[in-house]
């Protein structure tokens, strides 16, 4: 066991085996390299992808699919390649949450999913090739729809 400090519980102790190394870091972000995935306690489905190396780094991430069913992962062979997949290692890929102070306007990142090599705990931030997605979907497109009939 390892003991780390988060933004959203200060200090917990983390697998030292769980620790996802970013091969390619995130977009603006680019010092930052070792994470951790912590589930959060309040919000089921939603992760921490918390920095090892800064306890004030973290982004809220999810399965894309919770949302947008149909969503599909297309990332190009050099994303792949980063990954270093070997046959049946497995795949994760979550998007990042944006959560504004009005939590019925939540958006998610399709365009930069975070795909991680579960076995090998490889990580990257890549970039879709699907033209249909965008930086800012709503999460809760329903809502958006029922509101903006009203005006």
């Amino acid at each position: 066991m390892e003991t780390i400090k988060t933004k959203a519980y200060g200090e917990i102790q983390v697998e030292k085996d769980t620790e996802i190394f970013f091969k390619r870091e995130i977009l603006g972000f680019e010092g930052f390299k070792y994470y951790y995935l912590i589930e959060m306690g309040d919000l089921p489905n939603f992760y921490w992808l918390q920095s090892k190396e800064e306890p004030e780094l973290a982004f809220i991430v999810v399965n894309p699919r919770l949302f947008k069913p149909d969503y599909v992962l297309n990332i190009d062979a050099t994303d792949l390649q980063l990954l270093e997949l070997e046959d049946g290692e497995e795949i994760v890929d979550f998007v990042i949450v944006n959560i504004p102070e009005d939590v019925t306007k939540m958006t998610m990142n399709l365009l930069g999913p975070i795909v991680i090599n579960a076995n090998k705990r490889i990580g990257i931030q890549a970039i879709s090739l699907s033209n249909d997605y965008g930086t800012k979907v709503p999460i809760f497109t329903n809502l958006e729809s029922t509101e903006n009939k009203g005006e």
